[in-house]
């Protein structure tokens, strides 16, 4: 755990370690045939074997397409060599976490897209500190992707400000915290120009010859500060 982080960050941080193991669970119990719907339904059962109470937003699941708002489908199922995007935001007490991977299951050679998807990630997280705008670190992905040659899937937003358990939050927490996260000033678009403070979601999506994959990852940039949530180091970005 990352020690030195004052109250309340040190409660994100070990929220945000146990949202990568919670990933790390369901991925171990994907099955062929399993559904959008049926990987919903398994991380629900993973929620409080991990530590957690409730849902700061609820599991987003994607079998062969990015993870998104739309529903689990029953009819989208889990073959070999299909990418599956999970995203999950666990709470419990004043903290939650925001984490989110792609996998490709059963695959013997994994696309191009996932190591895409992962060095970008890296990037803007390397990128972001207390000197940059919230806005530039769209740009910056957008740049990423281009210079290469790939798309950045994200049109509007490649992440979003976690917030705290203050104010007007307080009420419906932990969802009022995911519905703040829609406000133009907490999300990480290109025409946002406060300049980073406090903890940052990131997700870019990458999509490389017809594939996509995206990872996400909690940065909390505050003076000196700079650390990214639940890891030891940089090259942890981007796993489970």
């Amino acid at each position: 755990m990352n020690a030195h982080l004052p109250e309340p960050i040190a409660r994100f941080d070990d929220a945000q370690r146990r949202a990568f193991a919670l990933l790390g669970d369901v991925v171990r119990r994907l099955e062929p045939g399993m559904s959008e719907r049926d990987v919903f339904e398994l991380a629900e059962t993973r929620l409080q074997p991990n530590g957690f109470e409730t849902w700061y937003h609820p599991p987003e699941v994607g079998i062969g397409r990015s993870g998104g708002w739309w529903p689990a489908s029953a009819r989208r199922t889990l073959t070999p060599g299909d990418l599956v995007t999970l995203d999950v935001g666990p709470a419990v007490g004043d903290a939650y976490g925001d984490a989110g991977v792609t996998v490709c299951f059963g695959g013997n050679e994994p696309p191009q897209a996932l190591a895409a998807a992962r060095a970008c990630l890296q990037a803007c997280c390397g990128y972001s500190s207390r000197w940059k705008t919230i806005g530039e670190i769209y740009i910056f992905a957008k740049a990423w992707a281009v210079n290469r040659r790939m798309a950045l899937v994200n049109r509007r937003a490649i992440g979003h400000r976690l917030v705290p358990r203050e104010g007007w939050v307080r009420t419906g927490w932990p969802r009022s915290a995911h519905l703040a996260t829609l406000l133009g000033r907490n999300r990480m678009h290109r025409l946002n120009p406060v300049r980073m403070d406090g903890l940052f979601a990131i997700r870019p999506e990458i999509s490389v010859d017809g594939q996509t994959a995206s990872f996400e990852e909690v940065v909390y940039v505050h003076e000196d500060t700079h650390v990214v949530l639940g890891r030891d180091s940089m090259d942890e970005i981007g796993t489970i």
